[in-house]
């Protein structure tokens, strides 16, 4: 039992968890973190806040996981993410969307069943950041990873306080093809590579959009896989947080 702990522990300690390295040219934000615990459905669901530490509102980005859940193991890129969009100066709002389900993990079995559990666990992240002081919610977007990304379509799909929506390793539900007509303004960004979930299925949600008469861009990594490097995720970040600031 301890040796398996102990090796356990070496092997969590191998996943960074800092935040991306900027250029230089980049303003970077001293960062403030914490845990709060809002109530949806009447389960307690966590969220990570992650912000600059200077006052007033500051544009707002809600990051949503993937399959691989939040824990130790599932951390890596999420945290990354928020600490970096941090030193970027937006707050941002991790949000473990697993807790009212109890999954660690969650399988295509899973993800049918509870997917609209957990945009309703989201849309109360979205009501509870509404209410806090350092969230401009004028502008407050969604950042999904992989199944999160999936699930920030039908976030932004049903809510329309959703400013913005940058997503990596997205496809379209079949269920939400009739709704994109109200999804806001989407980026997509996507590794060429990716095996788990092919960019034609990116390019499948970006034709059903543009024919819904909404705005979607797509940004394809070439040889990258379903999880980008350090040097695409710093571009995919920069580039998403100049489309959350945008007004237009």
């Amino acid at each position: 039992m301890g040796m398996v702990a102990m090796a356990a522990g070496v092997f969590l300690g191998c996943f960074n968890r800092n935040a991306l390295v900027l250029p230089d040219r980049v303003l970077q934000h001293e960062t403030r973190e914490s845990t709060e615990v809002i109530v949806s459905h009447g389960d307690d669901v966590r969220i990570d806040v992650y912000r600059p530490d200077t006052p007033g509102r500051h544009a707002t980005v809600l990051l949503l996981h993937g399959s691989g859940g939040i824990h130790g193991l599932g951390t890596q890129q999420v945290t990354r993410y928020a600490r970096t969009l941090a030193a970027l100066g937006q707050t941002a709002l991790v949000v473990h969307y697993f807790d009212g389900t109890g999954n660690f993990i969650a399988d295509e079995e899973a993800e049918q069943e509870h997917y609209w559990r957990w945009v309703g666990d989201v849309r109360a992240a979205i009501t509870w950041a509404d209410s806090q002081s350092y969230v401009n919610p004028r502008q407050l977007s969604v950042l999904g990873i992989s199944l999160g990304a999936w699930l920030g379509v039908g976030v932004g799909a049903v809510d329309a306080r959703v400013h913005r929506l940058a997503l990596v390793g997205a496809g379209l539900e079949p269920f939400l093809a009739d709704s994109l007509r109200r999804v806001p303004p989407m980026l997509l960004l996507h590794g060429g590579d990716d095996e788990e979930v092919p960019v034609q299925e990116a390019r499948k949600l970006q034709a059903a959009v543009q024919r819904a008469g909404r705005r979607a861009q797509l940004v394809v990594y070439p040889a990258e896989s379903h999880t980008l490097g350090d040097s695409a995720s710093t571009d995919a970040l920069l580039r998403a947080t100049r489309f959350f600031r945008s007004r237009h």
